[in-house]
């Protein structure tokens, strides 16, 4: 009987242990360790994340099959997931949050338009421009606003924050791009391939060891670094080298990525939103403060 007890005693131990290892799964991603919440499930996937660094609000365009069903918005900390009320005549293809200007911009298929949180409608007036706007960087060393645009992908910089605009020569046609604080730009050339151009050199320099991919996923993190995202791995890119750096592998194709200011990372893939959490040493099972929600 003695033994009887003790065995189910190692059990009990064994059952505890294993939920508590579920529960407090680990995913290293550099040289930290991560804890992975679900904040949100929905029927489609999704892609184009941007935080309001004010509110750690999430916004995203929703895809379901082949279309797109709209731009929404996840409010922190509640259940709220609400499609953004962009009018039924033009298409919402981005967002970017100005925090300088306190200005949440929607890129669209006709323009530039803004959008309130106080208001439950978006103005159908274009306030800057006519362009097919398919992404917006702003640059937070200076907080420059850049636009990509048309099936061409050329690339603008606003002038002094009014509604003028030039070319961005230094980079003419990009799917994606990232300007770190010392000026080296990270961007996808319109040949599906990496590049990077530094301020010591006088010419942009290819990434080698990615097969050619459409649409890579490039984000700066909470320390100012290129991080891409390529199916399930994610890699940090240097000016220092031409050679990509694995810092992560996530197990599940990467539709979408952002970083925030506080280094959680939010990533989305087929069905789920998911935010990864660094760990503290001395809370390695942080509580979830996210209400799981679902469209």
């Amino acid at each position: 009987m003695l033994a009887l007890n003790k065995t189910i005693a190692i059990l009990s131990v064994a059952v505890i242990s294993g939920l508590g290892a579920e529960r407090c799964a680990r995913t290293k991603i550099g040289s930290e360790f991560y804890k992975r919440q679900l904040i949100a499930t929905i029927d489609g996937y999704a892609t184009g994340i941007t935080i309001d660094p004010r509110t750690e609000n999430l916004f995203f365009i929703l895809h379901k099959r082949n279309y797109t069903k709209g731009i929404y918005l996840l409010t922190h900390g509640s259940l709220g997931i609400k499609e953004l009320p962009v009018p039924d005549e033009i298409i919402g293809q981005c967002v970017g949050v100005d925090s300088a200007a306190n200005t949440i911009y929607i890129g669209t298929n006709q323009g530039l338009i803004t959008y309130d949180y106080s208001r439950t409608e978006i103005s159908a007036e274009r306030p800057i421009g006519d362009d097919d706007v398919r992404s917006i960087f702003i640059d937070k060393s200076d907080n420059q606003m850049y636009i990509t645009t048309g099936a061409n992908h050329e690339i603008f910089r606003f002038v002094n924050g009014s509604a003028a605009v030039q070319r961005y020569e230094k980079i003419p046609k990009a799917y994606s791009f990232v300007l770190d604080k010392k000026g080296n730009a990270f961007y996808e050339y319109v040949d599906g391939r990496l590049y990077f151009f530094s301020t010591d050199f006088y010419e942009p320099v290819q990434y080698k060891g990615f097969t050619r991919e459409l649409k890579f996923i490039l984000r700066l993190n909470h320390h100012d670094e290129a991080i891409v995202a390529v199916k399930g791995s994610l890699f940090r890119l240097t000016t220092q080298s031409i050679l990509p750096v694995k810092i992560g592998q996530l197990g599940f194709k990467i539709t979408g990525m952002a970083f925030d200011n506080r280094n959680n990372v939010i990533v989305s893939t087929k069905g789920k939103i998911y935010r990864y959490k660094p760990v503290d040493s001395n809370d390695p099972c942080p509580p979830d403060d996210y209400f799981m929600t679902s469209i």
